[in-house]
């Protein structure tokens, strides 16, 4: 006998989150059903009885019904309460990425998807990952608004130009799913499709180990930092005074931002004014501080250059892999574990942060510089070195400081 075909109204469920997201989806359109499905009854019921020409009885009709006003007052308002406790219980579930979650980079590109995991292997619109791990994506776009959509897991999350959004899943059923943009996002936006992979972890380890990829990607990070001469400014020992970036990942950094669309040549000046403030040294703030110029680590000159446009997406995530696996070298805080920062920082957190006090603290908190360097501290890029990084730009060709 032939099988009658059947109707997938839903993917399937290959992930954690699915099974809650159905349960409320399919509560709330229960919920909504039975209001409708009511109120329609109660709509053709009232419209036959007191239709024109019936002898209905319409004498004495009640103004007011104190216990029914209540009911239809706060019966609804306790309902929405509930589907809204139940609802932020589903989205801080999706959205609290578990400890030990492992963390695969996106890049969306008209109109394709590039992934690259920790090991340094990389996929163009295909995933692989094991089934029953926590995994953590890590995305950007390089061009316009993409959304990265697998509707069998149940993610959907929209990957934007110039900043990071984060998506997590684990995977519970081995097979191939799809993967969409939901974003429209050109010409082509139909074409921007892949496929996630799930398997088994030893079939995913013998395929991790497969491929051309020589480096991981802190390893192609350092590589990279070699090239454009970042070590020459933060590395040991170099000329040009800079931020340390050993120990600096995960922790609160004191940074000054100047004022929007302020013009290279007034930086100095609009810093001299500016206070300082602290801001966590995630993915974010190392991708701004190497793309942008937007935070000025307090205390130091604005002499690094702006990357965007010299290194793409893909090689800003290197470098970032690179500067996390420097997190561990040292502690940045005032040797309190987890202090807390409001804003306001003093000269001892400065100089325990930074490695010195800067000249101007004064104007950064507002205290006097009772810890201000002595002797031969260094508070700056020498007068020369300035006059490198900020003077005729034929003097500076084949060089990149930083």
């Amino acid at each position: 006998m032939q099988r009658i075909p059947t109707i997938p109204f839903f993917p399937p469920q290959a992930s954690t989150a699915a099974g809650p997201i159905d349960n409320l989806f399919l509560g709330m359109t229960v919920i909504c059903g039975i209001f409708g499905v009511g109120i329609c009854i109660a709509l053709v019921y009232f419209a036959v009885k007191y239709r024109r020409g019936n002898q209905a009885d319409r004498s004495n009709a009640p103004l007011y019904n104190l216990p029914i006003e209540c009911l239809w007052t706060f019966g609804p308002l306790v309902l929405l309460l509930v589907i809204f406790g139940w609802a932020t219980s589903v989205f801080l579930s999706v959205k609290r990425v578990p400890p030990g979650a492992t963390q695969i980079y996106v890049v969306g590109k008209q109109w394709m998807w590039k992934l690259q995991h920790p090991e340094g292997r990389w996929e163009m619109d295909e995933l692989h990952v094991p089934v029953g791990r926590p995994i953590e994506l890590v995305m950007t776009s390089e061009d316009v608004i993409h959304s990265f959509f697998v509707p069998a897991f149940r993610i959907h999350q929209d990957v934007i130009p110039g900043t990071y959004t984060r998506i997590w899943f684990q995977p519970t059923l081995v097979g191939s799913y799809h993967l969409f943009c939901a974003q429209f996002c050109g010409t082509f936006h139909s074409h921007m499709t892949g496929t996630v992979t799930v398997m088994d972890p030893a079939d995913y380890q013998r395929w991790l180990s497969t491929g051309t990829y020589q480096q991981s990607l802190a390893e192609a990070g350092a590589l990279l930092f070699r090239q454009h001469g970042c070590s020459g400014c933060h590395g040991a020992g170099s000329s040009v005074r800079a931020p340390s970036l050993e120990g600096l990942y995960g922790h609160p950094v004191p940074v000054q931002i100047p004022p929007q669309g302020t013009p290279v040549t007034q930086l100095r000046a609009a810093l001299a004014k500016t206070p300082a403030t602290t801001v966590m040294a995630d993915d974010k703030y190392i991708h701004d501080c190497i793309m942008l110029q937007d935070k000025i680590p307090a205390g130091f000159e604005p002499i690094m250059p702006v990357f965007k446009g010299r290194l793409t997406e893909q090689q800003v995530f290197q470098l970032t892999a690179y500067i996390k696996s420097l997190a561990t070298s040292r502690t940045l805080t005032s040797g309190t574990a987890g202090g807390k920062y409001t804003g306001t920082l003093t000269p001892e957190e400065y100089r325990s942060r930074t490695g010195f006090v800067p000249t101007n603290i004064k104007a950064l908190t507002g205290e006097a510089p009772g810890n201000a360097p002595t002797g031969n501290a260094p508070t700056g890029p020498s007068p020369e070195t300035n006059d490198i990084i900020f003077g005729n730009a034929s003097r500076n060709q084949g060089r990149t400081l930083r």
